[in-house]
């Protein structure tokens, strides 16, 4: 199984405990009469919804790229991962209106009920987290997915303590603070997620790769005299692009495959880059290989 595929059934084992668990919470919601668990159960909403985008977006991606879409479908993870961190954006200002309302309008609520079903949703939220971890860290769009369970989880934990707080100072104003401290956290990963998207739309260099360390190396290679109009940009998580211009010695101009193996050779052996578009000039003009 490919890895792509097993992000894919991580994916959709995901999707379906957050559905679950978004029909267990609302019910638990309504019958505890708690906004907390009924606001904590619409992030998880949220969660399934960005999942569901996530595995389309995979979909897109494995589309042959065609005449009018020559890098193929690639960026499809990138948009569906900007719209996940434009959603955590949307999910804090829910809570912060939820928090408002609980300041405002306090309610009594079933707090047994609020917490065994508030527990059960914190354990599926642990299980979703501990599946995501791992690919969050190689792959842009299930990090989007992974934010989402993290936001949901912190917000699970704020309605477990809030809860036991509630319960031992019965003080409604404690769920209020709690949830004002998730959307700030929930806030800040979808900015930072969008930022992230943002640079990649602008074709900014990868956040890991040093152009400096890209060109030194490069003019190592005794054939080589200089390097200019270097960039690099991101097509898609972990799928980085390159065009270069690459000036060589007169005694060198014979030997431009040579020349052009030993670029891509470092270029994917160093830094992990396998789409290079390179082209070799001399001294004087420029050469057509």
């Amino acid at each position: 199984m490919t890895r792509t595929k097993k992000i894919q059934k991580r994916l959709s084992i995901v999707f379906i405990v957050s559905l679950s668990t978004f029909g267990f919470q609302i019910t638990g919601g309504i019958l505890s009469n708690s906004l907390a668990l009924i606001a904590d159960s619409f992030h998880l909403l949220i969660d399934f919804s960005a999942i569901a985008i996530a595995l389309l977006a995979f979909k897109i991606a494995q589309r042959p790229h065609n005449l009018k879409m020559t890098f193929g479908f690639h960026r499809a993870e990138i948009v569906a991962a900007f719209i996940n961190g434009i959603s955590l954006l949307i999910m804090a200002g829910f809570i912060l209106h939820e928090a408002y309302d609980r300041i405002t309008a306090p309610q009594e609520i079933e707090t047994n009920f609020l917490l065994v079903f508030a527990s059960v949703g914190l354990l599926a939220n642990i299980v979703m987290a501990l599946i995501l971890k791992e690919d969050s860290h190689t792959n842009l769009n299930v990090k989007g997915s992974y934010l989402h369970v993290l936001g949901d989880l912190v917000s699970s934990v704020g309605v477990v303590v809030g809860t036991l707080l509630i319960i031992y100072f019965d003080a409604m104003v404690i769920d209020s603070i709690i949830s004002i401290g998730i959307a700030i956290l929930v806030a800040h990963s979808g900015i930072r997620l969008s930022k992230k998207c943002l640079h990649i739309f602008m074709e900014g260099t990868p956040e890991k790769i040093n152009l400096a360390d890209i060109e030194n190396e490069l003019e190592k290679l005794d054939e080589i005299i200089n390097v200019h109009d270097l960039h690099i940009w991101t097509l898609t998580s972990n799928m980085h692009a390159m065009s270069v211009h690459v000036k060589v010695r007169d005694s060198a101009v014979h030997h431009i495959n040579e020349i052009l193996k030993k670029i891509n050779q470092i270029m994917q052996e160093k830094f992990g880059i396998t789409h290079c578009t390179i082209q070799i000039e001399d001294d004087n003009d420029l050469i057509n290989p």
